[in-house]
């Protein structure tokens, strides 16, 4: 074998060795029985360094609002827009699904960008209307879009995992892009 094939073999063992190892602090959380098992982000593009000491760090409050918020902007909208003479009626449409639960799965930071995949339970909310829009519309089956908009409510607990990629704005986390996480 030569020499060059020798470092290239070398080079690949280190690279494999530093993508498949865990984290002290993953480590830990494994090794811990009474704590329900974490999920692992599966794309190995997140690295687990911790982010910068001057950045707050990103709170599982801050990831359950957002996702929350993706959630009530997926909406149900009528025919036509509510009656002037209503002054209750919802002017942007009917929340479409109502949460059960949000639980944070993953956590990970580099530098000044954070990834999060959290799984959001949901239901749906009683109702119909011409169009659903916004939020998680695009995660909704056709087939469940258009029972829903007939009447026809979906009695099943619906299942979304997200994926969310921060970044750090002044001295605030901001939310960036919202995508399906990989189901495991």
């Amino acid at each position: 074998m030569n020499i060059r094939r020798a470092g290239l073999i070398f080079v690949a063992g280190i690279i494999t060795a530093a993508c498949s190892e865990e984290s002290a602090p993953d480590r830990e959380k494994r090794s811990n029985p009474s704590e329900t098992p974490r999920e692992l982000v599966r794309v190995a593009e997140v690295e687990s360094a911790p982010a910068k000491a001057d950045l707050p760090p990103l709170s599982e409050g801050q990831i359950a609002r957002e996702c929350l918020a993706l959630l009530r902007a997926t909406k149900v909208l009528p025919a036509q827009g509510a009656p002037a003479d209503c002054p209750g009626c919802p002017v942007g449409g009917t929340e479409v699904l109502i949460v059960r639960q949000m639980k944070t799965d993953v956590v990970a930071c580099s530098g000044d960008t954070c990834n999060a995949t959290a799984t959001i339970r949901a239901v749906f909310n009683p109702g119909s209307g011409e169009t659903i829009a916004g939020g998680l519309t695009a995660w909704i089956p056709p087939e469940q879009r258009s029972a829903y908009l007939s009447g026809q409510i979906p009695s099943d607990e619906q299942v979304y995992r997200v994926y969310i990629t921060y970044k750090h704005r002044g001295d605030a986390w901001q939310a960036i892009e919202f995508d399906r996480a990989p189901v495991e």
